[in-house]
Order: C-alpha cells, then structure tokens, then sequence
C-alpha cells in the first residue's frame, strides 16, 4: 500500500517534529496558567502601598482603570506647566476610598493620556499602581480622576482584567480581601 501526501499529512508531520523537537506532544498540549478567577460587576480591591480598600466597578469597556483623588490633593516635585514634560516625575496623590479612610502614595508618573467617555475627551496623569483582588496583585496603570460625584472611586479596567479575570456580571458583588 502506497501513502500518499496530503496538506494535512505535512501539517501531522510537522507538529510531530515540533513535539521531538521541544519534547512535548504536540496533540495532548496543556497550559499550566491558571483559570482565570471570577470578578463580578463590583469587586472589593486594594490598593498595596496604602492598604485601601475601594469598592471598585468593573468595566470591560474602559481601556485603563481609574481611580479617585481630588486634584487638591496632588503634589508633583519639580512640576512644570506643561503637563508632558511632568512625565517621569515623583507624583504624590491623597487616595480617598469614599469609605472616610484616606491614605497617601508617592508614585511616578507614566503618561499623560487623552480619555475618552460619554461626557467627551479629557487629559489624564496616568500612574502605576499595584492593585489586588483576592490572591491576584497586579501593577496597573490608573488614570488620576476626581470621581467624587460618582459611587465607585475605583474603576477596574481591560487593562488591569487582562488574562486574570473573568467578568460574570451575575456573580454577587463585592467580596471581602
């Protein structure tokens, strides 16, 4: 009996040379990541450095997250007019958690971003910040805001839930760290 080469036959081939190659089976592969742990519409989150807890609402439509202080309460060393040239700075920022518990952080600042919302476009300082939900602490870039007119002071955004989290909306609200 005569075998006869198909496209498919190559791919079989090829994937049995990768797995001698790297030592692994190519067709039984597994990932050893994690499953993403659940997060629903609101979560309890804390910030390390201050050890404040937001109740923070979750929104997979807001690119960056987004986090309150009044901008009564930011101190920039050696700040300059123009709000670009403050970029890599130490900024300090008073975190209010709207829970009366506030608490200070001295970060630096990342960028200076255009965010866009239904209420239109505005400049933002952006700051990195290390944020945990349960046993999952994540660096995240969070744009200064004045959140004061809304309920949550946190806003967790993609880039914070990127590969960690699964949002199920129907899960019961916040829970406690």
């Amino acid at each position: 009996m005569k075998l006869r080469w198909t496209p498919l036959r190559g791919i079989g081939l090829v994937l049995l040379f990768a797995a001698v190659l790297t030592g692994r089976s190519a067709l039984f592969s597994y990932s050893a990541q994690a499953a993403p742990a659940v997060i629903g519409e609101t979560a309890v989150v804390k910030e390390v450095n201050t050890g404040l807890e937001f109740e923070a609402r979750v929104d997979t439509g807001a690119a960056t997250s987004s986090i309150h202080v009044d901008p009564d309460d930011v101190v920039i060393v050696d700040e300059s007019p123009k709000p670009t040239e403050n970029i890599d700075k130490k900024i300090r920022v008073r975190l209010d958690n709207g829970a009366g518990e506030l608490a200070w952080v001295e970060t630096k600042i990342e960028n200076y971003a255009e965010v866009r919302s239904a209420n239109g476009a505005e400049h933002r300082y952006q700051v990195r910040l290390p944020l945990q939900f349960g046993d999952i602490q994540k660096l995240a870039i969070v744009n200064l805001n004045d959140r004061s007119s809304m309920k949550y002071r946190l806003l967790l955004g993609r880039d914070f839930l990127r590969d960690d989290f699964l949002v199920d909306v129907a899960s019961a609200g916040p829970r406690p760290l």
